[in-house]
């Protein structure tokens, strides 16, 4: 069994161009198990994996890409678009109806499993084979799934041709498998309602819970410093807009600092003129990973805020944004905080125009994913 330790882009390249693995058997780490896989064309390591966990059929296999923008877009379900746009790359595996011969061999009734892996260099390292990967846990069919890499190395050695490892040694962690969901659209036999459906398959360390209500109602979440000026508006203002348009979306607010103070009352006033009254209700918090986790589309105030948010968590990148490059502008919207109602009123407007934009373009189904943001 070959290794190759955190090897870096360029070295992946190389060691590709030599080795294209077509049916090797790969140890990999998604960024939360271990996995073993192989390319989706080979069917002869398919095969050879399925015995090795002695397993009697080829089911069971996630297909781990690099990103949702891999898959034919025409084959992709829209209504999963913005779930995908929000949870991806992460531990959630998708399992939907996807008519493309490539993939027969892998699919259950016609469906295949998705995933876009945690872990950056897997990702990398499946972009760089040019088709998925497909994976599995390490272990024999009925056991617990394999926790330790130098447990795995000793002991499985001769389930791999080659291990891709991460920097650091991963020793025992806390097991955690992806959540799995199935896609059932409306029309479906085993579908119980008229509208399309999420089925937990499996509950990992993504709640179901949480999953169905973002499938039903995404969560368009606004950040500014306090959460107590600009946020507010965006939120209240955009509830109101989408509740007139009839759109499925929720809306929520935050800050990057502590949280526990009331709105302030130049806000508070403009949105009362707008006959916003839960307004005052509004108490400022501060964002959380959970609340980054549940929301479909994260929207800044100023640069500095979208940076902060996306490094503290780099999986989410892709749904980070400011409001004023969500719809084409540069810049920051200037905190007006400590001016008077009128600095406060000309923030307000090019709030509101902004979201109007937003707004248009969410119609238009433009927003999925942070490569087609603009």
């Amino acid at each position: 069994m070959k290794q190759l330790k955190d090897p870096g882009l360029r070295k992946l390249e190389s060691f590709l161009s030599k080795n294209p693995l077509n049916e090797a058997t790969i140890l990999h780490w998604t960024g939360s198990m271990w996995g073993i896989g192989c390319r989706l064309s080979a069917l002869g390591s398919i095969d050879r994996i399925s015995m090795l966990k002695q397993r009697p059929e080829k089911q069971g296999f996630i297909a781990l890409i690099p990103d949702a923008g891999v898959l034919d877009q025409e084959l992709l379900p829209a209504a999963l678009k913005p779930l995908l746009a929000q949870y991806w790359p992460g531990n959630l595996s998708v399992v939907f109806a996807y008519p493309d011969s490539a993939f027969s061999h892998i699919a259950i009734n016609g469906k295949v499993a998705f995933r876009v892996p945690h872990d950056p260099m897997l990702r990398a390292f499946i972009s760089l084979l040019g088709e998925p990967l497909i994976s599995t846990s390490v272990n024999v069919s009925g056991l617990l799934p394999e926790e330790e890499q130098d447990r795995i190395i000793k002991n499985y050695s001769h389930w791999f041709d080659l291990a891709l490892l991460p920097s650091g040694k991963i020793t025992k962690v806390a097991k955690e498998q992806s959540t799995l969901v199935e896609y059932i659209r409306a029309n479906e036999a085993k579908c119980s309602s008229h509208q399309d459906e999420l089925k937990c398959l499996r509950e990992g360390s993504v709640p179901f819970y949480e999953v169905k209500q973002s499938f039903h109602l995404p969560t368009v979440m606004f950040v500014c410093t306090a959460n107590i000026c600009r946020s507010p508006i965006a939120e209240k203002l955009f509830r109101e807009k989408v509740a007139a348009d009839g759109l499925a979306l929720a809306s929520d607010s935050c800050g990057l600092i502590e949280g526990g103070h009331m709105i302030s009352l130049n806000s508070l006033q403009l949105l009362l003129e707008r006959g916003i009254t839960e307004a005052q209700n509004h108490v400022s918090k501060q964002a959380t990973p959970q609340m980054v986790s549940s929301s479909w589309l994260i929207l800044t105030m100023e640069e500095r805020q979208r940076d902060w948010l996306r490094n503290a968590n780099p999986n989410a990148v892709n749904k980070i944004w400011t409001l004023n490059e969500i719809v084409g502008e540069e810049g920051d919207i200037k905190d007006p905080f400590g001016s008077d109602l009128e600095s406060y009123r000309k923030t307000f407007v090019i709030i509101e125009e902004r979201l109007d934009r937003l707004i248009e373009k969410i119609r238009n189904n433009s927003i999925y994913t942070g490569s087609n943001t603009k």
